[in-house]
């Protein structure tokens, strides 16, 4: 799917969510937290496409994950004492960093897997234990990165659910090709579905 219609599957599940699973999502009822939450749904809805260098999420993480190596690398060679002065920050940084670059090798493989969701809930209590990041927000990223899963699923394609143990994408039974009139008709039908679910539960 593409990247609207991934973003506009990620706020039906992140307002579904916020309506219908109170006891996962505590603050649903304050404005603030629930467009933060939704948010990080939005992020979660592109994230498993950041295996991707030329998708949306995918492109802006390289060129800045580049600009920060090269601004380090400066920082080593004439004042490499400011990197003394934040190693403990720094040391937090590459450990967020490491499990996704270990992650990331192909389109569609590691990233659209279950395993990269479960991987990404222990992740997350690890950010939340560290940075004091609140788990209602947590929620709305992995909220975020099933509804894509979720989306790729009905796609020709498919995802590989179960992989590094099978390489083999696994589709549901009805499916579309991305970027088809079928995709474009679904996503224009969420857009309405949602406008009209806001409505009437505000």
């Amino acid at each position: 799917m593409m990247a609207t219609g991934h973003q506009v599957v990620g706020i039906t599940f992140g307002i579904g969510a916020l309506t219908l699973l109170p006891q996962l999502v505590p603050h649903a009822d304050e404005p603030f937290s629930a467009v933060f939450f939704l948010g990080f749904v939005l992020f979660g809805s592109l994230l498993p496409d950041i295996d991707m260098p030329n998708s949306k999420l995918g492109h802006k993480f390289w060129r800045g994950l580049l600009t920060l190596f090269t601004l380090a690398f400066i920082i080593y060679l004439f004042v490499p004492r400011y990197l003394d002065l934040y190693r403990e920050e720094l040391k937090v940084f590459l450990m967020l960093l490491l499990p996704i670059l270990l992650m990331i090798r192909s389109h569609r493989k590691m990233t659209h897997s279950l395993l990269f969701v479960g991987m990404l809930i222990g992740y997350s209590w690890f950010i939340e234990e560290w940075l004091n990041i609140q788990w209602f927000y947590l929620s709305g990223l992995i909220i975020g990165v099933i509804s894509h899963l979720s989306a790729d699923y009905v796609t020709k394609r498919g995802i590989p659910l179960v992989y590094p143990f099978s390489s083999k994408h696994k589709r549901f039974f009805i499916t579309f090709r991305t970027g088809s009139a079928i995709e474009k008709a679904v996503v224009y039908s969420l857009v309405l579905w949602n406008v009209w679910y806001i409505n009437l539960i505000f």
